[in-house]
């Protein structure tokens, strides 16, 4: 009965883990979609300034900034299988007056 009392509890505990990319391969998918942005914008990637990765953010021009972030699931978190974040896409372009 103990080693009952015992598994039962780890098997639920190992069943709601929820398994993503590590660092660098979901790091290499987010990058990848931001720079694939850039390369298709000819006024984006000939004023180019940073990728900021913490804000999923693309510089470029006088103030401008093309925004990213991670597509909306469809299911609640509750019924999310397992897996990797949400891949990031486009979200908006911001330039200030006179910033093109």
């Amino acid at each position: 009965m103990l080693k009952k009392t015992v598994i039962f509890p780890l098997l639920l505990a190992a069943s709601s883990v929820h398994a993503a990319l590590p660092p660098q391969y979901q790091n290499a998918e987010d990058l990848e979609v931001m720079v694939s942005y850039v390369q298709q914008h000819p006024e984006v990637i000939s004023r180019l300034e940073s990728i900021d990765f913490k804000s999923y953010t693309v510089y470029f021009g006088k103030g401008c900034k093309a925004v990213f972030g991670r597509k909306k699931s469809r299911l609640p978190d509750s019924l999310k299988p397992p897996g990797p974040a949400e891949p990031l896409e486009f979200r908006e372009t911001i330039c200030p007056a006179g910033g093109e």
